[in-house]
């Protein structure tokens, strides 16, 4: 009886065990992330002024967005046409994932992340929005939970 009880005592513990990892994953807000109700302005990296390159488009915008089981943080985002920007998709998550805009109606082509990126690691690509108006971004892994937007002004 005494072996009965341990055994059960455990199996209960490691329950609660696993149904607190599960709602520690589902925890957060994207408005938190972001510090400003959910929008992220991207502003040039280090502080100082953008410089513009050949192609009349301006450089050195950064953004990261961190993707989690199973939505992006920050889920909105706001950027200036015809500024260069590098997009750092971090997978912060357990399950692969991917962020894709679907920009082929504005800019010709969608532009997207490698095609899977893997729990720990991350992916970077470099787009330049030449229209204004609304580009919706999604991980093909995971809709329709996991998507977001960008504002291009």
């Amino acid at each position: 009886m005494k072996v009965r009880l341990k055994l059960h005592w455990w199996v209960s513990l490691a329950g609660v065990a696993i149904l607190g990892l599960a709602f520690a994953g589902c925890a957060g807000d994207d408005a938190d992330a972001a510090g400003d109700g959910g929008i992220v302005v991207a502003t040039a990296s280090g502080g100082s002024p953008t410089q513009p390159s050949s192609n009349g488009a301006t450089e050195g915008q950064t953004i990261t967005v961190l993707m989690t089981d199973n939505k992006f943080a920050p889920s909105t985002l706001e950027v200036e046409a015809g500024k260069k920007v590098t997009f750092i998709a971090k997978n912060q998550g357990s399950a692969i994932h991917n962020m894709k805009f679907l920009s082929a109606k504005t800019e010709g082509k969608d532009f997207a992340s490698d095609a899977l990126v893997n729990p720990e690691k991350e992916s970077k690509f470099t787009v330049t929005f030449t229209k204004k108006g609304t580009v919706k971004f999604q991980c093909d892994f995971h809709l329709p939970d996991m998507v977001g937007e960008i504002l291009v002004k």
